[in-house]
C-alpha cells in the first residue's frame, strides 16, 4: 500500500471509533441508546462505558504511534475483537452508533472483518510504511465530527416522526409491544419503570407481550409489528387505521407525547 492509503486507512479506522464513541456518549446523555443487557461479546456482558473507553483509547494510541505498523496492529485488533461482538449480537438491536433500531447484521460483521483484515495486513508486511501522523488526525477528526453530526441528525429525525406518530386525534389507545428476546425491550422497561400488563391513565397505554390477546387482535386486523419494542396508536372503531413506530427512542418519544397531552388541562 502507499503511505496515502495507509493514511486514509488508519485515519478512517480511527475515526470511525472516535465517530462511534461520540454518538454513544450523545445517546446515552439524552437516555436514548439501545445497549444490550445481556451477553454481547461472547458469555460476557460489556458496558457501553468500557466499550466507549476502549473506542476512545484505541483511537487515541493509533494516532499518536509514529509508525504506521503498529497503529495497525493496535486498530486491527479492536476490530477483531468487534467482529466477535458484533457475531454475538447478530439478529439484535445494537446501539453501536447510538442509533436505535440498528439490527447487527452481515455488512456490520463484514465490514468490521474487512476493516481488520485490511490493518492486520499493512501490520505484519508493510515493511517501512508511512503514515503521516498530521493526515491521520485530520482525517480522524473530520470523519468523527461528520458521524456524531449524522447520528444527532437522523436521531432528531426519527424522534420527530415517532412524536407526530402520538399526536392524531383519533387514537384512543396505545399499546406498548414487548419481546421478551429483544434487549432494547428490557432497558425500555427500566427506563420507563412499567412492565407487561402494566397500564397508564385508566388503560389508555397498555404494557402488553408480542403474544398477548392484544397483539394478536392488532395482527388479525392487518397490522404489522415487523419490530420491537413497538408502540401501536389505535382507534378503538378503526384498528385496521392503527399506526405502528418501533425503536426504543421512538417508543420513549410516543409515550412522552400521549402521557403530555393527556396530562395538559381540557378546553
Amino acid at each position: 500500500m502507499t503511505p496515502l492509503l495507509i493514511t486514509l486507512l488508519i485515519g478512517a479506522s480511527a475515526g470511525i471509533l472516535l465517530g462511534t464513541a461520540g454518538a454513544k456518549i450523545q445517546a446515552a446523555a439524552h437516555t436514548r441508546l439501545a445497549w444490550p443487557q445481556g451477553a454481547n461479546f461472547l458469555r460476557l456482558h460489556l458496558s457501553s462505558g468500557f466499550v466507549i473507553a476502549v473506542e476512545i483509547v484505541t483511537a487515541a494510541i493509533a494516532l499518536a504511534l509514529p509508525g504506521a505498523r503498529p497503529a495497525c496492529l493496535v486498530l486491527a485488533l479492536v476490530y477483531a475483537a468487534f467482529v466477535v461482538g458484533a457475531t454475538t449480537l447478530r439478529g439484535q438491536e445494537c446501539g453501536c452508533f447510538g442509533i436505535d433500531g440498528m439490527t447487527v447484521g452481515p455488512v456490520h460483521i463484514g465490514g468490521c472483518a474487512l476493516a481488520s483484515a485490511l490493518l492486520a495486513l499493512v501490520a505484519l508486511v508493510g515493511g517501512s510504511a508511512a503514515a503521516p501522523r498530521p493526515g491521520r488526525i485530520a482525517l480522524a477528526v473530520l470523519l468523527a465530527a461528520l458521524i456524531v453530526l449524522a447520528a444527532q441528525l437522523w436521531g432528531n429525525r426519527r424522534a420527530a416522526h415517532a412524536t407526530r406518530a402520538g399526536e392524531g386525534e383519533d387514537y384512543d389507545r396505545l399499546l406498548v409491544v414487548l419481546s421478551p428476546t429483544c434487549s432494547a425491550c428490557s432497558a425500555l422497561k427500566i427506563m420507563e419503570k412499567h412492565e407487561v400488563d402494566d397500564a397508564e391513565f385508566d388503560g389508555a397505554i397498555q404494557w402488553v407481550d408480542r403474544d398477548s390477546a392484544q397483539a394478536a387482535s392488532l395482527r388479525e386486523a392487518g397490522v404489522e409489528i415487523s419490530g420491537y419494542p413497538a408502540v401501536v396508536s389505535v382507534a378503538t372503531g378503526d384498528p385496521t387505521g392503527a399506526r405502528v413506530e418501533s425503536g426504543l427512542r421512538e417508543c420513549r418519544e410516543v409515550l412522552q407525547s400521549w402521557r403530555t397531552r393527556r396530562l395538559a388541562p381540557r378546553p
